[in-house]
């Protein structure tokens, strides 16, 4: 009796314990990829369809450039995260008129009326001319490099020798009666274009670093919309966000541990944020999950930087790593583009060890070092006026700050690879580190 009890309860354990995995499976598995199609209209021009595996909540529909158009994976993670059905036509050169009809050539591909509608340099305008005609208060536009004179080819009639003003013949509405309008640039506008804005009364406007490519204006115009101000870009990097109380033109890009983002990346990113440097964390846990080259991190670090140099206004940058995060951050730094590194001003490098992975392995959770390469050879390619390499004390023979590779300041700590826990202290030696990097004064 007592066995068949004991059968009943083994049984009855193993149903609640597959109820509760299945229902965690269910809770964190992550939504199912959109599909994309390259397409092209009758008139030849190119067109990105995309459909998202979920439920379609908003319909949205991008008029842009050859030259400045979003990405698949841009316009896939969109799709993705806000369940959207997407358009993307690229129109043809000059001709204003042939614009618009390819415009609403591929609105028909949309497979219902567009909630949405972006555009870039003359997609700005077919953008405006949208909304303009709609009669729904929760019509959006998002124009992108906005003017108001727009090329028409063939051009109008002017006397032998004389130059063509660059003008559409079609006149632009003056007014939208209804939605919203989002004007954004890279640069100042002309004087016509802005007063143009400023007189809608339904309008926003943004100004963006002038190096910020337009697409990456639209793509974050786009999510900001979409999703809103807690948004990570759809760059398929988990972030955390900390903000700073008070505005920075510095942010941090921490990479954690491979336990993830807890413990010392998060308390110390904490404390940094609170005395005024703002911090985007990385979980190399989720990131790291799966394999990636160096090269791939490099493209994903450059992304992240962009997609904050116009969220947040960064102008310079902070690479920080701990443990797992100090170790790949040499090899990624040193495969940024020139312009990137020049963004730059410190390396970060805490607990840092002679060898690194770039996939996260259970057995470093045991407190194995990283098998795949040794770390050194990267370590002393890098600029050391940048580097910042924090140890414990009882980790000095096995630091990758105190190999005969290292570059850079190293700096030696009571304690191991936690530094006794003194996490505070650590934060404020971190931030006097950026400081006497960026030649202010240490803080107080």
């Amino acid at each position: 009796m007592i066995r068949r009890s004991w059968r009943l309860l083994l049984a009855a354990l193993a149903i609640v314990l597959f109820i509760v995995a299945s229902g965690v499976w269910i809770w964190t598995r992550p939504a199912p990829p959109a599909s994309l199609e390259h397409l092209d209209l009758e008139g030849g021009a190119p067109l990105t369809s995309v459909t998202p595996a979920t439920t379609i909540k908003t319909r949205i529909a991008l008029a842009v450039t050859a030259e400045e158009m979003l990405t698949d994976k841009q316009l896939l993670a969109i799709s993705k995260d806000a369940s959207a059905r997407i358009i993307q036509v690229v129109l043809p050169k000059d001709d204003c008129v042939l614009q618009q009809k390819t415009f609403q050539a591929a609105l028909q591909k949309l497979d219902g009326p567009a909630k949405v509608v972006g555009g870039i340099g003359p997609g700005a305008t077919l953008a405006w001319r949208w909304l303009a005609a709609q009669t729904d208060d929760k019509a959006q536009a998002i124009s992108v490099g906005f003017e108001l004179e727009q090329p028409s080819n063939p051009p109008p009639e002017v006397d032998e020798g004389d130059t063509p003003p660059p003008i559409c013949d079609v006149p632009l509405p003056q007014k939208a009666q209804h939605g919203h309008w989002q004007a954004a640039w890279n640069d100042a506008p002309d004087d016509p274009s802005a007063a143009f804005v400023r007189d809608q009364t339904n309008a926003d406007t943004s100004i963006s670093e002038h190096d910020i490519p337009l697409q990456q204006v639209l793509n974050t115009e786009l999510r900001h919309l979409l999703l809103g101000e807690n948004d990570g870009g759809g760059l398929g990097i988990p972030v955390v966000e900390l903000p700073a109380s008070q505005p920075s033109d510095t942010v941090t890009l921490f990479m954690s541990g491979d336990g993830g983002w807890r413990d010392l990346d998060k308390i110390v990113a904490g404390d940094m944020a609170k005395m005024g440097y703002p911090v985007v964390g990385i979980d190399v846990l989720r990131y790291y999950w799966d394999h990636k080259t160096p090269e791939q991190t490099a493209v994903d670090l450059t992304d992240l930087m962009n997609h904050y140099r116009q969220k947040w206004g960064a102008k310079r940058f902070v690479l920080a790593g701990y443990s797992f995060g100090a170790d790949v951050m040499p090899a990624i730094y040193n495969r940024l583009a020139t312009d990137d590194q020049n963004r730059i001003d410190a390396i970060i490098l805490l607990a840092f060890a002679r060898t690194g992975s770039f996939e996260i392995h259970v057995d470093g959770w045991l407190g194995n070092a990283g098998k795949e390469a040794t770390t050194g050879q990267e370590m002393a390619k890098l600029p050391a006026a940048k580097v910042f390499c924090v140890y414990g004390i009882e980790e000095k023979k096995d630091s990758g700050c105190t190999d005969t590779t290292a570059v850079g300041e190293a700096v030696q700590l009571p304690g191991a690879h936690h530094f006794d826990e003194d996490y505070p202290a650590l934060a404020k030696r971190l931030i006097d580190a950026i400081n006497k990097r960026q030649g202010k004064a240490t803080a107080q």
